[in-house]
Order: C-alpha cells, then structure tokens, then sequence
C-alpha cells in the first residue's frame, strides 16, 4: 500500500459524538440487514445451518468487512463515510494499517457486547474512546483521502 506523507490531524478536527453515533447506527443496521438476509436465505435452504446462526455469521462478516477491509482501502467504514469521518493513525494521522484494524474491530465488538449495556444500565456518561492506535476524525474538506 502506498502511503502519502506523514501529517498529524488537527486537534480541532476530532470527530464529534454526534457523528460518532451516526456512523455507529448506520454501520449497525448495515450489519443486521446483512445477517437479516443472511438468515432468511438460510431458513428457506434445505441443508443450511440453523437460520439465527447464519444470520448471527452473516451480520458478523458484514461488519468484519465493513469495518476492517472497507476501512483499510478507503479510511472509512459506510457509517463513517455518511457521517463525513475517516479513520487514522494515532501517531501521524496517516493511513490505519490492516492489524490495528483488526484490534480495533474485536475491541469495538467487545465494547458493543459489555461496555454499552451497562452504560445504558447505570445511566453513566462514558464515552466511546478511540483505541488500537488509531482514531476517528472529521474528514478534511478538499481532500480525497
């Protein structure tokens, strides 16, 4: 992968929460529609693995997809690019490498499955924090990247 040089994101351009749940509800649906089809195909397959398996696999590739491949070619996830945000490294805002990616996307999945439901349990204002090396920033008008 050819890399462009390195430049640091402006503390300025950090990615509001609003977009941050913006993206996560759309990459979220995009996700369980995936697994929604996935599930349904499988439920009308003679031979197919139980339907909510397929789905749960489905919903689980389309993210994988989502946020680790799509994201390493684009800098962006389908959520991330209707909220106008991109991913980049911590260290130089340059481009997300494929194994931090794939970190960021187990503690994301980790996060969905213990972190948030107790937020919304004991009604606590933590918020989504950037992890693996990598962060969420406001794309840069003017520029394709």
């Amino acid at each position: 992968m050819i890399e462009g040089p390195a430049r640091i994101a402006p503390v300025e351009t950090a990615a509001p929460e609003g977009r941050r749940l913006c993206a996560a509800l759309v990459d979220g649906v995009f996700g369980l529609l995936a697994g929604l089809v996935v599930g349904v195909t499988a439920s009308v397959s003679p031979g197919s693995p139980t339907p909510w398996v397929a789905g749960l696999g489905g919903a689980l590739a389309a993210s994988l997809v989502n946020h680790v491949l799509v994201t390493w070619a684009t800098q962006r996830s389908l959520g991330k690019l209707a909220a106008g945000l991109r991913v980049v490294r911590d260290a130089d805002g340059g481009r997300p490498q494929l194994p931090a990616l794939v970190r960021r996307w187990i503690h994301g999945l980790g996060w969905m499955l213990f972190a948030v439901p107790l937020h919304v349990a004991s009604d606590s204002d933590v918020r989504q924090q950037d992890a693996c090396g990598l962060r969420v920033v406001r794309r840069t008008c003017g520029r394709n990247t």
